[in-house]
């Protein structure tokens, strides 16, 4: 073999090899969203067997958006005592908590919650708020936001939403209306329950939604995805970035964008796993 030849093979092996080290640090994030059914101080401290059950799942996640904590104290109380739930389940895990104010328009009022790893290097926050732009008062509860660096990617907004049921359509679409403001900012990620399928949103207004409102945005939970617990409607949902627009795609493990179904996994009765929640948490690995 040639000297030249020899040289355009090794630098070909070195080539693949820096391609290949490359792609091995592009480590993925997994996010979900899990409506808790009215997780309140009584049911932090009068349910252990469900409590511990509820810290398992949310340990799969680094990133978890939690809806219906309901906690009307000054200090938190409820998602500190989840907190503590999951500390006692494994000490490795630390999580912290981003918290929403008391959101509603009716008596009935809850918080929305981030919860992140600690230790964890693959994500940074930089800020979160609650919606209070030029639609605002569309939403029984705001949209509630958080700024985001991912290691492997960069900034992400997620975009945290409980849609009303009686007007899911209408704060779907004042969702764009929010999504806008960041223009082209960053790549976006809307998730939550949005309450997004049968006597709630049929089809037509469905098709309607993906194809003429959110055109950009893939819709990594679609309707085969049942997401309650009864297995019969697809009401949460997490919506990304696709990449048609400015705005960077936000790429994501091949099927990981399903639902977790406890019941099954932990082989629960219906009503041990009724006594954690009417949903199943709704995930992906993103990278």
């Amino acid at each position: 073999m040639s000297i030249s030849i020899r040289f355009l093979f090794f630098f070909c092996l070195i080539s693949i090899g820096q391609t290949f080290l490359f792609k091995s640090r592009k480590t993925s994030v997994k996010i979900g969203s899990f409506n808790l059914r009215r997780y309140s101080i009584s049911k932090a401290t009068s349910s252990p067997t469900a409590n511990a059950n509820i810290a398992k799942i949310l340990q799969r996640y680094d990133l978890v958006f939690l809806q219906e904590i309901i906690d009307s104290s000054s200090d938190n109380r409820v998602i500190n005592q989840l907190l503590a739930h999951l500390q006692k389940q494994s000490r490795s895990n630390k999580y912290e908590s981003v918290v929403s104010p008391q959101l509603g328009r009716t008596s009935y009022r809850e918080r929305l919650v981030f919860l992140h790893r600690t230790k964890s290097s693959k994500i940074q926050l930089l800020s979160s708020y609650v919606y209070n732009g030029s639609v605002s008062k569309e939403f029984e509860r705001p949209p509630f936001i958080l700024h985001i660096k991912l290691s492997s990617f960069g900034p992400i907004i997620l975009v945290g939403v409980h849609l009303k049921p009686e007007n899911v359509e209408k704060e779907f679409r004042a969702l764009r209306t929010v999504i806008d403001q960041f223009k082209d900012q960053s790549s976006v990620i809307v998730l939550g329950d949005f309450n997004a399928d049968c006597s709630y949103l049929n089809n037509k207004k469905k098709n309607d939604l993906r194809q003429n409102v959110f055109h950009d945005f893939q819709w990594l939970i679609d309707d085969k995805t049942e997401t309650n617990l009864l297995q019969s409607c697809s009401y949460d949902r997490i919506l990304v970035s696709n990449g048609l627009s400015q705005r960077k795609k936000i790429n994501w493990k091949a099927n990981s964008n399903n639902t977790f179904p406890f019941d099954k996994k932990f082989h629960l009765t219906k009503e041990a796993a009724w006594n954690i929640s009417d949903h199943y948490p709704v995930e992906v690995d993103i990278y």
